[in-house]
């Protein structure tokens, strides 16, 4: 027993000699302790400052987090943070799924294996322009339910899941030897019950009090036991830093997301400039910061069918790591130096608070002290001089006359020597990456028309039912069918429906097409579509088949509360041609959840065997509900590494659908135009990709590939005009 004492002793002897920052490299595999004070987060007692990017575990794969982790390790992160998915991990509700892209203990183990801490996000809503903020629908069937408030089925769901949660990443926690240091509880929660906020706090004191780790609750309303953070684009900027300073005086802070950006279907790509978002962090770090994520810092895909309402499927695609995976220059490298000099730093910054002093700027007459020009001096080693106005100027810096950039911070150590400026991207190539054609068309279609009658089941109503009650997510299509007999078609008959927003609705008579609608906001709501359809070639007092496929274009995410259920589909009153289709006489309403091509799974290796492909696909062009399938090699790689130079599929040639690569969905696809706006949102500075396809390029992931023969196949839903032009490119890190 002496023995083990004075090893014990030893051991924590050991990690309290540890250098400024800690990284979990130095505490692998040995119980350790978490906690805080007013400074910072504390590993052992030791004060960490702690440099955080945000990989979402399902907007990757396996087969790509030991190469994100790789990338975060070199570009000087020592954290990962994510959110846990509650709808990927339980579609039915009491079946957990952790397999392939929610293997979130794989994910956990390769964070460890790359030396990175974890912040574990659990919510368990998350916003994250996720489909429905990760709630699975199947709680808006819980009778009396109301959504992140003090009601009794919600705590009860919540409360479960996030302990089956916590017991599940047990082993990863910091006091098992594990990465994870910090978990959150809830997410911008805006609302204002108290009381449920207070229970949310209750939850971390006594039922999660044995993951002895401290909680965070962040961007709204925090519970007492929770340390609150900051989301946004500059929380110094925006005041957020003085005000938690008083009133948290005892908490450290802690700056969980910083914001890149999203994509709606027909908007340009947002782009935040580098030295912005420099500027953002090099002023939390000057005023104190101890902790500092960015979100995103790999934005990852939306494969399946996973984006929230109206987004792409590839996630801000301006941060750090673009979506597929490469180097966003020059931010990563920008960073990345700003990263590894505030380490070299940590225990002068750690040891002392920060100290704010006020410096004279040149106003073109004389020198005048403003609110907007300060230094934070750190002796003896590092000052950062900041200057918060928005134009260049001169200001005076220890007897120097330095000119600074408009909201620009520079760094230098105590011998006046700049180390560091957020404005000079200089030296950084901009264009560190081309795309090399390796597959190209035409390629040897093959297509196969998805059938209106098949042996799918279907539910009769006497209404058209609300989408996602059928579907529970399952599937972004359903079909809804009745006869109709119309006293006068005409070439511009009316079709009126009720829907919501982020929904397209395609409709057929007598099982031609003859029309579509679609919203791609991101948003949710009830809207009245008025559609005009060509029906002239039909006879009047004639009974057809009246048909209409609504497809999901993502569930809302954002502001998900009691009373916000989000719908899908039909949600009211159908009228063609003047006549109401809902509660007549002849009122008899089919509905098919999905299509018949996905419940015989055709875009696998199997179910393609079980339909009759036909090889003229020059016969289909442009005609909707139809699915494309081909087989390529890789046998003209520009580069083997798959993750480092990730493979694209160019899907220039069609229009809207999901494409599969070996049974694979890598998501929505859509070749709509985007266009750009004079006022953007949030932290971005302008746009690119005006009058270009939203997205063009889909990242096929390397474990989803084979040297040869792959399967692709596309379902397209409104008609692919220029199949020949589809191909593959692979984007190469210039070098």
């Amino acid at each position: 027993m002496q023995l083990l004492t004075i090893v014990f002793f030893t051991v924590l002897i050991f990690i309290n000699t540890f250098a400024y920052p800690v990284t979990y490299d130095q505490v692998r595999g040995i119980p350790y302790r978490v906690s805080y004070d007013h400074r910072a987060i504390t590993i052992n007692g030791n004060r960490t400052l702690l440099f955080s990017g945000v990989i979402h575990y399902p907007r990757s794969t396996p087969a790509m987090w030991p190469y994100l982790m790789s990338k975060a390790k070199e570009q000087g992160l020592n954290t990962i943070q994510t959110y846990v998915f509650w709808n990927i991990h339980e579609q039915k509700r009491g079946t957990y799924d952790f397999s392939g892209r929610a293997n979130l203990s794989l994910f956990l183990q390769e964070a460890a294996n790359a030396g990175l801490f974890v912040n574990l996000r659990l919510g368990p809503y998350v916003c994250a322009e996720w489909d429905y903020g990760a709630l699975p629908v199947w709680l808006n069937n819980i009778p009396n339910i109301a959504f992140r408030s003090s009601n009794d089925a919600w705590k009860s769901e919540m409360k479960r899941f996030l302990s089956d949660i916590i017991v599940y990443v047990d082993g990863f926690l910091a006091k098992n030897g594990g990465p994870i240091i910090l978990a959150q509880i809830e997410n911008e929660y805006g609302g204002n019950d108290r009381a449920y906020v207070d229970w949310c706090g209750s939850l971390v004191s006594n039922d999660f009090a044995s993951t002895q780790i401290p909680w965070i609750m962040c961007n709204g309303l925090a519970a007492n036991s929770t340390i609150e953070t900051c989301n946004g684009c500059n929380c110094f900027d925006d005041g957020w830093m003085d005000r938690h300073r008083r009133t948290y005086p005892n908490q450290p802070l802690l700056f969980t997301e910083n914001w890149g950006w999203f994509q709606g279907w027909g908007e340009g790509l947002g782009i935040r400039t580098p030295e912005d978002l420099a500027y953002s962090v090099a002023e939390w770090f000057a005023n104190g910061g101890a902790y500092h994520a960015y979100y995103m810092w790999h934005g990852g895909n939306h494969y399946g069918r996973t984006g929230g309402s109206g987004l792409t499927t590839a996630y801000s695609d301006d941060v750090i790591l673009r979506a597929d995976g490469t180097p966003n220059e020059p931010k990563f490298t920008h960073l990345n130096r700003l990263q590894r000099l505030l380490a070299s730093q940590a225990q002068v910054l750690l040891s002392q608070d920060s100290n704010r002093l006020s410096i004279p700027y040149w106003n073109g007459k004389q020198w005048t002290v403003g609110t907007q020009q300060m230094v934070y001096s750190y002796p003896p080693s590092v000052q950062f001089v900041i200057n918060q106005a928005a134009f260049s100027l001169f200001v005076l810096f220890n007897k120097q006359n330095i000119s600074i950039a408009g909201q620009s911070v520079q760094i230098y150590d105590y011998n006046e020597h700049l180390l560091w400026n957020s404005a000079d991207v200089s030296g950084i190539s901009r264009n560190n990456t081309f795309l090399v054609p390796i597959v190209v068309g035409p390629l040897d279609w093959q297509v196969y028309s998805e059938p209106f009658t098949s042996d799918l089941p279907v539910i009769v109503a006497s209404t058209p039912l609300e989408q996602l009650n059928l579907t529970n997510d399952e599937t972004i299509y359903l079909w809804y069918r009745r006869n109709v007999s119309l006293s006068q078609p005409s070439v511009q008959t009316i079709v009126q429906v009720q829907t919501r927003r982020a929904n397209s609705l395609l409709f057929f008579m007598d099982r031609q097409f003859v029309g579509y609608f679609d919203d791609h906001s991101h948003t949710q709501g009830t809207i009245n579509v008025n559609i005009t359809l060509n029906l002239s070639q039909f006879l009047p007092n004639q009974q057809y088949i009246f048909e209409i496929l609504s497809v999901s274009l993502g569930i809302d995410n954002f502001n998900i509360g009691p009373g916000s259920f989000e719908y899908k589909g039909i949600v009211g009153n159908v009228s063609l041609g003047g006549q109401s289709l809902v509660g007549d006489e002849a009122s008899i309403w089919e509905h098919q959840k999905g299509l018949f091509g996905e419940a015989h799974q055709i875009y696998t290796e199997q179910g393609s065997k079980t339909v009759e492909w036909n090889p003229k696909w020059t016969t289909v062009i442009n005609k909707p509900v139809t699915w494309f399938q081909t087989r390529f090699d890789l046998n003209h790689l520009a580069r083997e590494d798959l993750n480092a130079n990730p493979i694209l599929l160019d899907a220039f040639g069609f229009n809207r659908g999901h494409a599969f690569v070996n049974g694979n969905d890598i998501g929505l696809y859509w070749l709509i135009e985007g266009t750009c706006q004079n006022n953007l949102c949030c932290c971005l500075q302008n746009q690119t990709n005006c009058q270009q396809p939203s997205q063009r390029y889909y990242h096929i992931s390397s474990d989803w590939l084979k040297p040869t023969n792959n399967l692709l196949t596309v379902f397209e839903e409104i008609g692919a005009s220029s199949p020949k032009s589809v191909g593959l490119v692979q984007r190469i890190i210039n070098t």
